[in-house]
């Protein structure tokens, strides 16, 4: 590991796939890595790039804004790289802090992270993209969508929720139903939990990701995959992806977050479909991503980019990425996948053999990545493992 004297550096959430992207990243940089999560037992935990590993309160507890101010003043941070009640918006101390986090401090910009306020805004926009889905915007205290109106988005139906607007401070969901009545009758259910509700009909294709990252109204890197698998294979988080590259979606992902006026990292998922080339915007996650490790098995560093740009430093912008990289989440995504398609009762039994062989072969092919087998780092593959085979989980 690279020794140096970069500043220290707060990785909040520590326990995402994400954010063990951005503890290696930045550890083998040179940064000092704070990794800071509630729970003890987290993956991140056992990264050799984690300089630090501390567990704090809760962020509802009296006492999470007594360990916060004590840990930054202590500890000298530079840089927080949000996560959890660490985050703009997820506690009231934050707001002294906001210049340790690497976004713009504007809270109409801020706003515009929750799925709810993304979407209001893409819409109201006198230019907006072409490329939106069937959606509506609810508003679970007033009148509610008729069935009627909810079967012209077409099924099945996802009802998208943000924890902002969550009344008794339940998390995001995400709810899939199969059809119009059933959305119905989830959006009367929502009304004592929730104020407001994005529900998205369904279009085809698979899934693709555009990611950025935007500084001082430039983008100073870019980089896209295409998902292979998914888990459950009908439609969840990557368990193996492809880097990859697709002109139209880039320039569409790159005018949405000109449109909000983000800076910082961000990750925006379409649907596209390969024999129309249709394709359609389907969420924005303003903040880092599962599938961190892909880019940077693929040459574009984005954590490293985005300290970089946060205190100056110069850098060679928009690294060219190498295109046809494929990494998975093999414990417990790749694993994941193929229960889900096994327990599919309308999956074909040739489609459920050929699985276990795939499985068999990506594991021999030196050429396929790993998420958790990263240099130097590779001991969390084995815990993990080790874990799962203990648990299954």
């Amino acid at each position: 590991m690279e020794s140096n004297q970069l500043p220290n550096v707060m990785v909040a959430g520590a326990h995402s796939m994400g954010a063990l992207g951005v503890i290696r990243s930045l550890g083998k940089a040179g940064y000092i890595v704070h990794a800071a999560s509630e729970s003890s037992n987290e993956t991140c935990f056992r990264s050799n790039y984690a300089h630090h590993r501390v567990i704090h309160p809760s962020g509802d507890k009296p006492e999470f804004k007594e360990w916060f101010e004590n840990y930054v003043d202590t500890y000298n941070i530079k840089l927080i790289i949000p996560g959890g009640p660490i985050s703009p918006g997820g506690h009231s101390i934050i707001d002294r802090y906001m210049h340790l986090f690497p976004v713009k401090n504007d809270a109409n910009i801020l706003a515009k992270s929750n799925k709810y306020e993304l979407f209001e805004s893409l819409l109201s926009e006198s230019e907006q993209s072409e490329h939106l889905p069937p959606i509506t915007l609810v508003n679970l205290n007033m009148e509610l969508p008729t069935e009627r109106n909810l079967s012209k988005l077409g099924c099945p139906l996802f009802i998208k929720l943000d924890r902002v607007h969550s009344i008794n401070d339940q998390g995001d969901q995400v709810i899939r139903l199969d059809t119009a009545i059933e959305a119905f009758s989830c959006l009367s259910e929502l009304k004592t939990n929730y104020k407001k509700a994005v529900v998205q009909g369904f279009v085809q294709g698979s899934g693709v990701g555009v990611f950025l990252l935007r500084w001082d109204g430039v983008i100073k890197a870019k980089f896209m995959h295409r998902r292979l698998h998914e888990m459950p294979h009908t439609g969840g988080a990557s368990s193996l992806r492809e880097s990859w590259w697709h002109d139209k979606i880039l320039k569409d992902a790159e005018a949405n977050l000109s449109r909000i006026n983000w800076e910082g990292v961000a990750m925006i998922e379409y649907r596209w479909d390969c024999n129309t080339d249709e394709f359609y915007l389907m969420e924005m996650n303003l903040r880092f991503w599962g599938s961190l490790h892909l880019a940077i098995y693929s040459g574009v560093d984005f954590p490293k980019l985005l300290a970089d740009a946060f205190f100056g430093h110069d850098f060679a912008p928009n690294p060219k990425p190498e295109i046809g990289v494929k990494c998975r989440n093999t414990i417990p995504g790749e694993i994941g996948y193929i229960v889900s398609l096994w327990r599919d009762k309308n999956v074909s039994l040739f489609r459920k053999f050929y699985s276990i062989l795939e499985l068999i072969w990506l594991s021999l092919d030196f050429r396929v990545k790993n998420d958790l087998l990263f240099p130097g780092d590779r001991k969390i593959f084995f815990y993990r493992l080790m874990q799962f085979l203990k648990t299954g989980q």
